[in-house]
């Protein structure tokens, strides 16, 4: 499942379960941002934490943890700019 179609999903159900609500647009948008705020704050603790297990794991190859940290927080800052796009 891609991010987009997860935070289309999980907003869909938000929005389904307070459907007895009377929500206004920007009360809408507000809830899709909240939404994204929390996927790129997990993105970034998850690439946080796999970065600290890059390192540990390849502490003899240390030039090789780093490529790994490099590459992962390039992949991060995308899926970030996408998720930021989505909003």
């Amino acid at each position: 499942m891609s991010v987009e179609s997860s935070i289309e999903d999980t907003t869909a159900s938000i929005m389904s379960a307070l459907s007895s609500h009377d929500l206004s647009d920007s009360d809408k948008e507000e809830i899709s941002k909240i939404v994204s705020q929390l996927l790129v704050k997990t993105v970034e603790k998850t690439t946080k934490n796999h970065v600290e297990a890059a390192a540990n794991c390849c502490g003899p190859e240390l030039d090789l943890a780093h490529q790994i940290r490099e590459e992962m927080n390039r992949k991060k800052e995308v899926l970030i700019s996408n998720l930021k796009a989505l909003r």
